[in-house]
C-alpha cells in the first residue's frame, strides 16, 4: 500500500510544483493546458502495482482541486487516447479538448478527468499541435502539462511540434511528466520544455531542490460533515476520516453532539471514510472535492437506503475477456449510478472498466483485467453532494489466465505474406503481429485481429534478421505468446535501355519476390530511399513499361519494395536530350484554323498549342496530340495579339520549341 500511494504521490508532487509556476504571471493571465495520456498502457500497472490511469487521475485530480479560482487563471484539459482503440481508424487523431482553456472550470475539470477512459494510441505530436489551437487566443503566460507514459505511437513529430509551440508568439512553458519512462521515451523529450520522470523518492526530491521555490496555493480550509442515521443525528459510535487518495494520509475528524463533524483540511480531492459501530465494514465516498470557494460542508445518511444486488457471469472468465453483469434494485435515473469491475482486495476508490446505468435493473458488459486474479464488481451510486458510494457488491470471482499458441514458419522471404496459426482467447481486439525479435512490450507492425479467425496473414519487414511473431492483447498490449521467425534476404534483377530520350515510354525486364505492391520505377541517380517518378507494379508481370524523366542526365531503374520501399536492386541509364522544332504562319486572322509543320520526339501525350507570347511553362488554348501526325491543326484566338505556338512535351510539360505568331 506504501509504494502504492508513493507512486501516485510523485506524480501529483510533480504536478503541484507546475502549479506553483502559475504563481509566476500573477500580474496578468496565465492559461494552463492539461494534456493526459489515456492510451491503452495506461490501463497497465505501475512498478508498484498500482494502476496507472488510477494514479493519474488522482493525481490530476488532487492538482485540480487545489488550483486557486483567482481571476485571469484559465485551465483547460486534453485527453488523447481515450476513444479510439489503438489499432482502430482514427486512433491517431483521438485528441479531445474535454475542457476549453477559458476560465477555471473546477467541477467541469474534475468530472472531465474521473469519467476519463484509458484505450488507445499516444499522438502526442498531434495533441501538441492541437494545443497550439487551443492556447491560440491566449495572452500572457501560457502553460502546457503534458502527462504521458509512453512516447509518440502514430508517428508524429513530437520535437517539431514543440518547436512550433514555442515559436506561436506567446510566452509558452511546455512541462512533461513521464510514468517511469524507459531510456528511449526519455531520450525522445530531451530538449523539449521542463522534463521529470518519476523513479523514486529520492529522484523527486533532487528534481524539486532544483525548482523555483514558490509559495502554498491556499491555506487550511474548515470542513463540515454531518451524519445521519435514519434521518437523525448520529455522533455516537461513528468516526469520519478524510483520505488523500494520492498521499494516503488521513485526517480524523472532531465530533461534535448535533451530527456534526468538523477538521480543518488543505484543498484537494478526498476520500471519505466512515466508520460504523453499526455497520459489518467503513462507509467509503470517493471523489469528494474540498476547495477554496465553495462551502465545503458535506452529509452522509449512515444506512445505505436500498442496496443493489450484483451478478457476474461467467464466474471464470478468462483474463482480458468481458463478463456480463445483471444487476437490479438500483436507482433509476441517467448516470444515477454505474459499474466497476476492480481486485477484490482492493478499496473502493478503485475501479478498473465501468458502465454507467440509468435504470432500476438491468445489464452491462465489463472487461476484466489481462491480468488473472480474484475480482468483484461494485454498484457506485453517484451522491448529489458529489463523489459516490458502493451500495452493492457481486461475489468475488476469479479469472483464468489467458493463453495462446503460435504457429508460424521458422523462415520467410523479406517483404513476403506468410500464414501464422493461432490459439487464444480472442478477445476484443486481440490481434498478432512480427515485431524485431526482443522488441519492447506493446511494439507491432504488420497486425491482423485475432476475430478474423486463424490462420491470420501477416506481411514480413524488408529488412532481413530475427524476428517474432506475437500473440497481443488488445486491452493492455501484453505478449501471451510468440515464435521466433528469421527473415531472409530477396534479390531482383533489373534490365533496361542504357539510353532512353527524354520524355520517351521504354520496356524494362526484371526478376524479384513479386511481394504485394512491389514496383519498379526510374529515379535520379543516387535519390533518396523511397524516391520514385514513374513507376509500374510488379503484378503486371514482365517486362514493365516506364516513361523517362524530360530532363536529360543520369538515372537509375530500381526494383522497390512496396512495403518499406527498400531498393533492392538498380541499373544505371541515361536520359538524353530531345529537341523539336515548328514551322507556323508569321499571322493569323482571329478564330482562324491554321496548320503547325513539326519535327520532334513524338512521345506520348506530346502536343502542339498556341498561347499568349510570355505565357507561363504548361499554359496551353487550342492544341493538338503530336500522335495525330504533322502538319497538327490549330485554332487562332478570338482576341488579336501576340502569340506563340509550342511544341510541349507530355510529360513535365516543358516547351521544346515555339515561334512567335500574331493574331490580327
Amino acid at each position: 500500500m506504501l509504494n502504492t500511494l508513493r507512486s501516485a504521490a510523485i506524480i501529483a508532487t510533480l504536478l503541484l510544483a507546475h502549479a506553483g509556476a502559475i504563481t509566476w504571471a500573477q500580474g496578468g493571465p496565465t492559461h494552463v493546458l492539461l494534456v493526459l495520456d489515456a492510451s491503452g498502457s495506461m490501463f497497465n500497472r505501475l512498478a508498484d502495482g498500482q494502476y496507472r490511469i488510477t494514479a493519474a487521475k488522482d493525481a490530476v485530480a488532487g492538482f485540480v482541486s487545489r488550483l486557486p479560482a483567482t481571476p485571469g487563471l484559465h485551465v483547460g484539459l486534453r485527453v488523447y487516447g481515450a476513444r479510439v482503440a489503438a489499432l482502430d481508424d482514427g486512433a491517431c487523431e483521438d485528441s479531445e479538448l474535454v475542457v476549453p482553456v477559458a476560465g477555471f472550470d473546477r467541477e467541469g475539470l474534475l468530472g472531465a478527468v474521473r469519467g476519463t477512459q484509458a484505450k488507445g494510441a499516444t499522438p502526442i505530436a498531434y495533441s501538441l499541435e492541437l494545443a497550439l489551437d487551443d492556447l491560440r487566443d491566449a495572452t500572457g503566460r501560457a502553460i502546457v502539462i503534458l502527462v504521458t507514459d509512453g512516447i509518440e505511437s502514430c508517428g508524429g513529430d513530437v520535437r517539431a511540434a514543440a518547436e512550433r509551440l514555442a515559436a506561436a508568439g506567446f510566452e509558452l512553458d511546455l512541462r512533461i511528466i513521464g510514468f517511469d519512462l524507459d531510456d528511449l521515451a526519455i531520450r525522445s523529450f530531451e530538449g523539449l520544455g521542463t522534463f521529470e520522470n518519476a523513479r523514486s523518492v529520492e529522484e523527486l526530491a533532487a528534481a524539486l531542490g532544483r525548482a523555483v521555490d514558490v509559495a502554498p496555493v491556499a491555506a487550511e480550509l474548515p470542513v463540515t460533515v454531518t451524519l445521519t442515521r435514519r434521518g437523525e443525528p448520529a455522533s455516537d459510535g461513528a468516526t469520519v476520516d478524510f483520505v488523500d487518495p494520492v498521499s494516503g494520509d488521513a485526517t480524523r475528524f472532531a465530533a461534535r453532539p448535533d451530527g456534526e463533524f468538523v477538521a480543518d483540511l488543505p484543498p484537494g480531492s478526498y476520500r471519505a471514510e466512515l466508520a460504523d459501530a453499526f455497520a459489518a465494514s467503513p462507509l467509503v465516498v470517493s471523489g469528494l472535492v474540498v476547495a477554496p470557494e465553495a462551502d465545503n460542508a458535506f452529509a452522509f445518511e449512515l444506512e445505505p437506503a436500498t442496496e443493489v444486488s450484483v451478478e457476474v457471469e461467467p464466474l471464470d472468465p478468462v483474463a482480458g475477456a468481458k463478463v456480463t453483469v445483471r444487476f437490479a434494485g438500483a436507482p433509476s435515473g441517467e448516470r444515477s449510478g454505474w459499474l466497476a469491475v476492480a481486485p477484490a482486495d482492493a478499496g473502493d476508490e478503485v475501479y478498473l472498466d465501468w458502465s454507467y446505468t440509468s435504470s432500476a435493473s438491468g445489464s452491462v458488459e465489463l472487461r476484466v483485467p489481462d491480468e488473472a486474479g480474484t475480482l468483484e464488481v461494485r454498484y457506485h451510486l453517484v451522491l448529489p453532494e458529489g463523489g459516490s458510494r458502493v451500495i452493492g457488491r457481486s461475489p468475488a470471482f476469479t479469472s483464468r489466465e489467458a493463453t495462446a499458441t503460435l504457429e508460424a514458419p521458422a523462415e520467410i522471404g523479406a517483404g513476403s505474406q506468410f500464414a501464422v496459426e493461432w490459439t487464444g482467447p480472442d478477445n476484443d481486439r486481440d490481434y498478432l503481429t512480427i515485431v524485431p525479435a526482443g522488441a519492447r512490450e506493446g511494439s507491432y507492425d504488420s497486425y491482423q485481429y485475432t476475430r478474423g479467425g486463424s490462420p491470420v496473414t501477416l506481411t514480413a519487414p524488408d529488412a532481413p534478421g530475427a524476428y517474432e511473431v506475437r500473440y497481443v492483447t488488445g486491452q493492455g498490449g501484453s505478449t501471451l505468446a510468440s515464435a521466433p521467425v528469421t527473415v531472409t534476404a530477396v534479390g531482383a534483377t533489373v534490365s533496361g535501355p542504357p539510353e532512353v530520350p527524354a520524355g520517351s515510354e521504354f520496356a524494362v525486364d526484371w526478376t524479384g519476390p513479386d511481394n504485394d505492391r512491389d514496383y519498379l520505377t526510374i529515379v535520379e541517380a543516387g535519390a533518396r530511399e523511397g524516391a520514385y517518378t514513374s513507376y509500374e507494379y510488379t503484378r503486371r508481370g514482365s517486362p514493365v513499361t516506364l516513361t523517362a524523366p524530360i530532363e536529360p542526365g543520369a538515372y537509375e531503374l530500381r526494383y522497390v519494395t512496396g512495403r518499406g520501399s527498400a531498393t533492392l536492386a538498380s541499373a544505371p541509364v541515361t536520359v538524353t536530350a530531345v529537341s523539336a522544332s515548328l514551322a507556323a504562319p508569321a499571322s493569323v486572322a482571329a478564330g482562324e484554323r491554321f496548320e503547325v509543320a513539326w519535327e520532334g520526339p513524338d512521345n506520348p501525350r506530346d502536343y502542339v498549342t498556341i498561347v499568349e507570347a510570355g505565357a507561363r511553362e504548361g499554359a496551353y488554348r487550342s492544341y493538338a496530340y503530336t500522335r495525330n501526325g504533322s502538319p497538327a491543326t490549330l485554332t487562332a484566338p478570338d482576341e488579336p495579339g501576340a502569340y506563340e505556338v509550342r511544341y510541349v512535351t507530355g510529360t513535365g510539360n516543358r516547351t521544346l520549341a515555339s515561334v512567335a505568331i500574331s493574331v490580327r
